[in-house]
C-alpha cells in the first residue's frame, strides 16, 4: 500500500500471484469463499481454473543469497540490541565479510534489501574479515590427543603459531601443516577452534565465516532522522487509539523540546507522508484535537495532537 502514490508493481504482482494460487489450492475445501475471491481477482470462477502446479522458475542462487542476507540481518540486529541501538535509529554504514562462494549477482541485488532491513545508509562488502577482526586458533585437546598422544601439548602449543591464512583454510575444511623446531604437525578442522577478536571500535559479530561490523557513530542528521521515526511510531499508535481508518487523513501538531521540533522540521515531508498528515503544525497546538497525548521519546516529553482533516478551516 502506497498512500497517494502508485504501489510497487512487483509487490502488487507478487500479492496477486500469491492470492490466486492460494484460493485455487483451497477451492476443494472452501468452494464458496475461494470462488468469491477468485472472481474478484480474475473475473472467472475458481472451479473452472486449473489446479496450481509447481513451475520451473525457482532460482537456487537467489534462495542461497536470501538465506545469507537473513543471517546477516539477524547478526546486525543482535549487535544493535547489545549496544541498545533501536532499529528505528538509522546508522551510516554496515560492513560485511562474506566468503566468495556466497557472493554473486544475486547476493549483490539483495544488499539494498539488507540495508533497509537493518536501517543503515550503506552496506559495504569487505574483501576479508581481517579488516574487522583478528583470527586466533584454540586447540581442541580431545581431537589432538587421539592423534598425537604424549605429543599433544606440543601440538597444542603449535596452534598459537598458525598464520591467519591457515586458520581460514581450516575453517574452509582443509588440513594445514606446521613445521618448526624439528617437529611437524598436521591439523585437521576438528583439531582447531577458530576464534575472532574485534580490532575496531565498530560493533562486530561473527557467525562462522560471516562477519558484520556496524558503525555506531550517530551524526546530527542521523539522530534527527531517528527522532523523526520515533515520532512517526508514536503518531501511528495514537491513530490506532483514536479509531482512525488506515486511510484517514489527519491534521497533526507536535510540541516539545527544541531538538525534537528541529528533527520534525527537517523530516516534515517524511512524517506527513507516513502518518497521512495533510496539515502538520510543529511547535503549535490544534485548538480542538480528537487526541492529545504526552509521549516519551528517548527521555523527552513530547505532546502529539491529532484531528481528522477535512479542510484547513475544519482542522483549526
Amino acid at each position: 500500500w502506497a498512500p497517494d502514490a502508485d504501489a510497487d508493481p512487483a509487490a502488487v504482482a507478487t500479492l496477486y500471484e500469491a492470492l490466486v494460487t492460494v484460493v485455487r489450492l483451497v477451492a476443494p475445501a472452501a468452494p464458496f469463499v475461494s470462488d468469491a475471491i477468485h472472481r474478484r481477482l480474475t473475473g472467472r470462477s475458481v472451479h473452472l481454473a486449473t489446479f496450481p502446479e509447481e513451475r520451473a522458475g525457482r532460482q537456487p542462487e537467489l534462495d542461497d543469497a536470501m538465506a545469507t542476507v537473513r543471517r546477516l540481518a539477524s547478526m546486525t540486529r543482535n549487535v544493535r540490541d547489545g549496544a541498545a541501538l533501536r532499529t528505528r535509529q538509522p546508522l551510516a554504514e554496515l560492513r560485511v565479510a562474506v566468503p566468495a562462494a556466497m557472493t554473486g549477482s544475486a547476493f549483490d541485488a539483495c544488499l539494498a534489501l539488507l540495508a533497509r532491513e537493518v536501517n543503515v545508509k550503506s552496506v559495504t562488502i569487505v574483501a576479508s574479515d581481517a579488516e574487522l577482526v583478528t583470527l586466533k586458533g584454540k586447540p581442541n585437546f580431545r581431537s589432538l590427543g587421539k592423534v598425537y598422544g604424549k605429543e599433544t601439548p606440543l601440538a597444542a602449543a603449535g596452534v598459537q603459531r598458525l598464520a591467519p591464512e591457515q586458520l581460514v583454510e581450516l575453517e574452509n575444511g582443509a588440513t594445514v601443516t606446521l613445521s618448526g623446531d624439528g617437529t611437524t604437525f598436521e591439523y585437521r578442522p576438528d583439531d582447531v577452534v577458530v576464534e575472532r577478536h574485534v580490532t575496531t571500535d565498530w560493533l562486530v559479530q561473527a557467525d562462522e565465516a560471516l562477519v558484520v561490523a556496524l558503525n555506531p557513530e550517530i551524526s546530527t542528521d542521523l539522530r534527527q532522522e531517528g527522532l523523526a521515526r520515533e515520532l512517526v511510531n508514536r503518531v501511528q499508535r495514537l491513530r490506532k487509539d483514536a479509531g482512525y481508518d488506515y486511510t484517514t487523513r489527519v491534521a497533526l501538531a507536535i510540541t516539545g523540546p527544541d531538538d525534537v521540533l528541529a528533527a520534525a522540521r527537517a523530516f516534515d515531508t517524511f512524517i506527513a507522508g507516513e502518518t497521512l498528515a495533510r496539515r502538520l503544525d510543529i511547535g503549535d497546538e490544534l485548538s480542538d484535537p480528537d487526541v492529545r497525548e504526552a509521549v516519551d521519546i528517548d527521555g523527552r516529553s513530547v505532546v502529539i495532537m491529532l484531528a481528522r482533516f477535512e479542510s484547513e478551516d475544519a482542522a483549526n
